[in-house]
């Protein structure tokens, strides 16, 4: 089995697709912007087949590849939006499990002198 088959067959079919509908957003948005692959490729420094890979939701391909298109696209901002604190709703919720019922204060803090 190549490597890239193995990476595909260890990730959740929800992941797969995932990658595949990003690669396909960045395919949109590089068609948008009339730029050719092999320009594309080009400004990203890497060849026409990686760049087809990453549009086709190939995930052996790297996280740089991905920054590169976003930059060159001009959307490399949405890269820090991706897994955001405020966002994780499962995450946020057992925070607020561990927090304390009650608070009290804590002892005298006469020993505070500024």
């Amino acid at each position: 089995m190549t490597q890239n088959h193995l990476i595909k067959k260890s990730l959740p079919n929800e992941a797969v697709g995932a990658l595949t509908h990003l690669g396909k957003q960045v395919r949109i948005a590089r068609k948008r912007r009339a730029i050719t692959m092999e320009e594309m490729a080009s400004r990203m420094f890497v060849t026409r087949k990686t760049l087809w890979r990453l549009e086709n939701g190939d995930p052996g391909v790297t996280l740089g590849v991905l920054a590169s298109a976003l930059w060159v696209l001009g959307l490399e901002k949405e890269l820090s939006r991706i897994a955001q604190p405020e966002h994780d709703e499962i995450g946020i919720y057992r925070e607020r499990k561990r927090l304390p019922k009650r608070v009290r204060v804590a002892g005298k803090t006469e020993d505070l002198d500024f």
